[in-house]
């Protein structure tokens, strides 16, 4: 009896392991973006009837000085309704140069129904030594995704971020 108790101990702390190293981090590393969060920015949501400002999800802007690109992820907050339900987001990031030059790097979209993030989508963050700024595009709907078109009520576009 003692033998399967150790035993059963022994599977469920390994289970239990097994599910910490798993778990997506906020910190460098986290939600597929290498490097250091920069700036973590909550995406406003007007309330349709009675026009009240709230936040459910923030963009994770990252940065990785070894490499050089940024990332960014649109985050769900946890505890908030609809947070392990399938919503409609969308995230776009990119850099100073997107106008010159869309097709080498310096644009990146993500844009579906997801349970708890949406990315991560990476631009270059530095071009021939000079440093690049970073502009953010994230919608977010307050629904479930039922197959229609998306209404998102929640919106952010933020300019000059990240300026080196």
């Amino acid at each position: 009896m003692f033998k399967r108790t150790v035993a059963f101990a022994a599977a469920a702390a390994s289970v239990m392991a097994v599910n910490v190293a798993v778990a997506p981090s906020a910190n460098a590393g986290g939600y597929g973006c290498a490097g250091n969060l920069v700036r973590s920015i909550p995406v406003p949501m007007k309330d349709r009837l009675t026009g009240k400002t709230y936040y459910r999800s923030d963009v994770k802007l990252y940065y990785n000085p070894k490499s050089g690109w940024n990332c960014a992820a649109l985050v769900k907050r946890p505890g908030k309704p609809r947070y392990n339900d399938r919503t409609p987001m969308y995230i776009q990031i990119y850099n100073s140069r997107y106008a010159e030059d869309r097709a080498k790097g310096n644009v990146a979209t993500d844009q579906g129904n997801f349970k708890r993030y949406a990315g991560p989508v990476k631009v270059r963050g530095r071009w021939k030594g000079k440093g690049l700024c970073i502009s953010v595009y994230a919608l977010h709907a307050d629904h479930r995704a039922d197959g229609d078109r998306p209404d998102y009520n929640g919106r952010l576009y933020k300019t000059r971020l990240a300026c080196r």
